[in-house]
């Protein structure tokens, strides 16, 4: 309940009672009260702030009709939704001048009978001012789970729907032009279809929202975007402003239609990519125009660049999300056949590819290029041998133009491989186990940087001193001098080995 006048008249531990009459439903009855202050000073509008219950027991109070007229002119003046007088210690009753002129300034006044102390009053509006945050905070928490839980279940016309019934109002999903596409309820579709011109003034500010007054109804307009694209706006009405914790919900309402648009857009175009990657590899030869009214353009280019990616499936959606929202539409790529393919038409979107690859070896990516739609069922295929190859080396990125050099490891059996890794970098793995520093990964990096100490620090995120003791702990642990070309070759193939060794399924 909140703390207002009527929740204290309500309450019959206090045995307050209205003197002026507030009229049947009157709303000085639920203006809420902000704190209780007590006073006894002529004036004492400076120590106040607006929205207190003012206590008093007449002390110095004005005794003539003009005099209360300017102390409750300076009550009202100052926001003091009523004047409690204590009876009992100046006057046995509230003075009839002082209820004559409270009603006719409109001043609620409420008579305080002695056996009730101010301390009560002020202790009862504390409860119900804390009741009041404790239920604000309780339906902000539980508002907040049931947007999740409908966005979950469904999506963004769940949001809207959820979130107009939390308000008592409504919602609606509105395209980057103003114009509605969901709202909920329907009947607020004409409130909703107004805005259009209202959003003109929020194109281009992603942070900035819109609050106006529309007829009855107060509106806030929100932009909806995870990224430099706006994706639209969230607009709410509702009958009264909006308080704290329904905003608080708006906003938690904007995060989760802005995923869900998101989300929605990386559906559409990887949809779209697998759809143009699976026609070109099952031999379908659609023009240049064809594939550009089908939004791939892209792969008519005279110069691709094609990545295919393996790995676990999380972590290949993982990689396509980043990749999506780092190149747009500079990247055409999708999950086909369990791999990861990816179509970039110049070096600066592959290099910006390539930092997206995990660097802790969870994914093997191989690489490929052709010239226009004509080859990239081709590319696709070689990148996918490459990508296979590159299981076995480190780091595991490997060109198709590569492949022939990868050799050297697959030319032995598996078996026979095992005791020699083990054997060799037994030292190591031992070194591991108890202090659970992994020497291998710094060896495998640093060798595969062909022993520059900047680069290889680089890829592990440590510094060039560390991995430079890193590398003369193994060089100690292995007996080995590995400024020997011999030594780093034979180290290398081992590590070499036992990768292909893990990236082979059992059995």
């Amino acid at each position: 309940m909140p703390a207002t006048l009527g929740a204290l008249l309500a309450n019959p531990e206090l045995g307050l009672r209205m003197l002026t009459d507030p009229g049947p439903g009157s709303a000085a009855l639920r203006v809420p009260i902000r704190w209780v202050a007590a006073s006894e000073l002529d004036d004492p509008t400076p120590y106040l702030q607006g929205g207190e219950l003012l206590l008093t027991t007449g002390l110095r109070m004005p005794r003539d009709r003009a005099g209360l007229a300017a102390y409750i002119g300076r009550l009202l003046d100052a926001g003091v939704v009523g004047l409690g007088y204590g009876v009992g210690l100046v006057t046995k009753v509230v003075p009839d001048i002082l209820v004559r002129v409270a009603g006719e300034r409109g001043l609620p006044l409420v008579e305080v009978d002695r056996p009730t102390p101010f301390i009560a009053i002020s202790k009862a509006v504390s409860d119900l001012l804390a009741a009041e945050r404790y239920a604000e905070l309780s339906r902000g928490f539980s508002g907040q789970q049931a947007l999740a839980r409908a966005a979950v279940t469904g999506r963004a016309p769940g949001v809207l729907g959820r979130l107009a019934a939390i308000l008592d109002g409504w919602a609606a999903l509105l395209d980057p032009a103003g114009e509605v596409r969901r709202v909920a309820p329907d009947s607020a579709r004409p409130a909703a279809g107004v805005l259009a011109g209202e959003v003109g003034r929020l194109r281009g500010r992603r942070h900035a929202a819109l609050s106006l007054v529309q007829a009855d109804s107060h509106v806030v307009v929100h932009p909806l975007s995870t990224s430099s694209r706006g994706r639209g706006f969230l607009a709410v009405g509702t009958s009264r402003p909006l308080g704290a914790t329904d905003q608080s919900l708006v906003n938690v309402a904007t995060a989760l239609l802005s995923f869900d648009l998101e989300r929605s857009l990386v559906e559409e175009v990887t949809t779209r990519a697998a759809a143009i990657m699976r026609l070109l590899l099952d031999g379908g030869q659609p023009g240049d125009d064809i594939l550009a009214g089908l939004g791939g353009a892209l792969v008519t280019r005279p110069r691709l660049h094609v990545t295919v990616l393996t790995g676990e499936p999380a972590v290949l959606d993982g990689v396509l999300l980043d990749l999506i929202a780092g190149l747009g539409d500079h990247v055409l790529a999708a999950v086909v056949g369990g791999d990861l393919v990816a179509v970039t038409a110049t070096e600066k979107d592959q290099e910006i590819l390539r930092r997206t690859i995990p660097e802790d070896g969870s994914v093997a990516a191989g690489t490929s290029h052709g010239s226009g739609s004509s080859q990239v069922a081709g590319a696709i295929r070689e990148a996918r041998q490459a990508a296979a190859a590159a299981r076995t080396v480190v780091p595991p990125v490997l060109d198709y133009a590569g492949v022939h050099h990868t050799g050297a490891v697959n030319l032995v059996d598996l078996t026979a491989l095992t005791a020699f890794t083990d054997t060799l970098l037994g030292p190591l793995d031992e070194y591991a186990r108890t202090t659970g520093i992994d020497l291998v990964a710094s060896l495998a990096a640093w060798l595969g940087q062909h022993g520059q100490y900047d680069p290889a620090a680089g890829l592990l995120n440590i510094h060039r001193h560390t991995l430079r003791y890193r590398v003369q702990k193994a060089e100690a642990l292995l007996g080995r001098d590995l400024s020997s070309a011999d030594a780093r070759m034979e180290l290398w193939f081992a590590i070499t080995a036992r990768r292909r060794r893990l990236s082979t399924p059992a059995s």
